[in-house]
């Protein structure tokens, strides 16, 4: 046990050594590589490295005199670059890196200084940029300053006030194109105030309102008119009661269906559908197919009684394979048993031995003065003790092989009364099981099928009259088909139980056949309408366009809130 404990420290010192060994490796690399672009100027790079050190070993006072020296220069670099950027007018950038050179060396008083002027002269243009009407670019100041240092209350306040300011400019304008009826831009107002500040008097209201009435003034209009005549009134019906439910979706976000006179100076588009004469077909033809029934009964060899019989002739041999093992076991038992007696004897003969000669060495002792007279006395007692070591070591290995001898003998008789049970279990299901069987037997039976097939065709002529156009335009005719299939075959019985009850013929109803030729004409003419609408959104991206490269932008503004509101919608105010 105490060797044990002492190779176990031996190893954790020897550890502990090769991880100091390669601490000190990476201490020194990070030192050195710190020194070197310490010479070559680099400031930056030397202080991670003098950093790096510092981690490895934090009571090494070397390296954190030098990462102190580093963090100076890098001090004082910043801070000169600081002022070189707000003489070039470059104000946040100098701003972030006065803040730096503080940081740094908190005790450079030129940093201090540096980040005094830098955040002044930030504030003092973002002030003057607020008073001359450029609000996003004081208040991108004003962020920059808060970012710098997010404790800054100044900071914050300015722009706090900046964004209200915001606001209020936005609000006038609101106010200011809503007397103009320019609601587009009114509406862009609006978004800006919420933006700038969320819940600002009535802005998110007065926006909702807005969009509200501007979709309203937008919606593509969809009148529905009975036609004068028409050959196929069942398809026209419901064709008009399937285009006034069309509810609006992504693709058609203000599309509204309507079978009264639309609102005036609405947009849309007047429609008026007509259908042929519905042309119906159907056709008859057979088809021979079989199927499978139960005719009868075989008897016929069970496989089961086969497989039950194989099993117990595999089940008998596993048996006397498992006896033949036990009795070979029982056999080295008994050897091994003979084996340990004769082991036994050889140790109490040993042992006997031992205690003559050890007497022989006391009365030796006794009686001689020098101990030398009883070398040969001794010889033959170390003789006689290690004789009988050996033989007590042979009785216990004897003892040891006895017990794994009467282990294996216990595991075969084991094995044994198992081969036995499966035999016996074997024997008795295949006395239960039959030694024939009935099976189905199966035999084809033909049957014939009739397969019929209905057609119905028309043709959809629509006439559409874009609302505020002059004259109305008519479609060429769309030819519209639908088909649909059914079989028949009559009831058998006592034969396959698929046609036992057979498989009656149903005849699509006229009602059927009219509204597949709705539903196929209303998508038809939904397509259209799809059209008639992309380009009706389309034509708001061509006015902002034009009037964009105008020049116009108030009017090109209105023309983008008008295509996005038909289209896909403002996008989501940025927070």
């Amino acid at each position: 046990m105490r060797k044990a404990r002492r190779l176990s420290a031996l190893v954790l010192a020897l550890s502990l050594g090769l991880a100091a060994a390669g601490c000190g490796r990476s201490f020194k690399l990070a030192m050195q590589r710190g020194d070197a672009f310490a010479r070559a100027g680099d400031w930056d790079a030397a202080a991670a490295q003098y950093e790096r050190a510092t981690r490895i070993d934090p009571d090494e006072v070397e390296a954190q005199r030098r990462l102190a020296n580093a963090r100076r220069k890098q001090s004082e670099a910043r801070a000169t670059a600081s002022r070189e950027a707000l003489a070039r007018g470059e104000l946040d950038k100098a701003l972030f890196l006065a803040r730096d050179a503080a940081l740094f060396d908190p005790t450079n008083q030129d940093a201090r200084r540096a980040y005094v002027e830098a955040r002044a002269a930030v504030f003092a243009k973002a002030e003057a940029l607020l008073a001359s009407g450029h609000d996003d670019a004081a208040l991108a100041l004003a962020r920059a300053a808060r970012k710098c240092d997010p404790r800054d209350q100044a900071a914050v306040a300015l722009e706090g006030r900046i964004l209200d300011r915001m606001a209020t400019r936005a609000y006038d304008r609101a106010l200011a194109h809503l007397a103009k009826g320019k609601r587009g831009n009114a509406l862009l107002a609006l978004r800006d105030v919420e933006a700038a500040r969320p819940g600002f008097r009535d802005a998110k209201q007065r926006a909702e309102e807005l969009r509200r009435a501007l979709e309203d003034e937008l919606r593509f209009v969809l009148v529905i008119e009975k036609p004068a005549e028409t050959k196929a009134s069942g398809v026209s019906s419901r064709v008009e009661a399937e285009l006034l439910r069309w509810s609006p979706d992504a693709r058609a976000r203000l599309v509204a269906t309507t079978e009264n006179a639309p609102p005036p100076n609405a947009h849309g588009v007047r429609i008026q559908a007509a259908f042929d004469t519905i042309a119906r077909g159907h056709d008859v033809t057979t088809q021979a197919r079989t199927c499978d029934y139960v005719c009868g009964q075989d008897r016929l060899p069970n496989p089961a009684y086969d497989a039950a019989s194989r099993e117990v002739d595999e089940a008998e041999r596993r048996a006397r394979a498992s006896e033949g093992a036990a009795r070979r076991a029982r056999k080295l038992v008994e050897t091994t048993r003979r084996a340990l007696s004769m082991a036994t004897n050889a140790r109490e003969r040993a042992k006997a031995q031992n205690k003559r000669t050890s007497d022989e060495l006391h009365q030796c002792r006794l009686t001689e003065k020098d101990f030398a007279k009883c070398k040969a006395a001794e010889d033959r007692d170390d003789e006689a003790r290690r004789a009988r070591r050996a033989a007590e070591e042979r009785e216990d290995e004897a003892k040891r092989e006895l017990d794994r001898k009467e282990q294996e003998l216990s595991d075969a008789e084991q094995d044994v009364r198992r081969q036995r049970s499966d035999w016996e279990s074997a024997v008795s299901l295949l006395r239960r099981t039959p030694t024939t069987i009935l099976v189905d037997r199966i035999c084809a039976h033909n049957y014939g099928v009739e397969l019929h097939a209905w057609s119905a065709a028309t043709s959809l002529s629509l006439r559409a009259h874009v609302l505020g156009d002059a004259d109305a335009v008519t479609l060429p005719p769309d030819p519209i088909r639908t088909s649909t299939t059914d079989e028949t075959f009559r009831a058998e019985s006592g034969r396959c139980l698929e046609i036992a009850a057979g498989d009656p013929l149903r005849i699509p109803s006229d009602a059927d056949i009219e509204a597949a030729l709705a539903t196929r004409a209303v998508e038809k003419i939904r397509a259209q309408v799809f059209v008639w609408y992309e380009g009706y959104v389309q034509s708001y991206a061509d006015d902002h366009a034009r009037e964009k490269a105008a020049g116009r932008l108030e009017e090109a503004n209105e023309a983008w809130v008008r295509h996005k509101l038909t289209g896909s919608g403002l996008p989501p105010l940025p927070r």
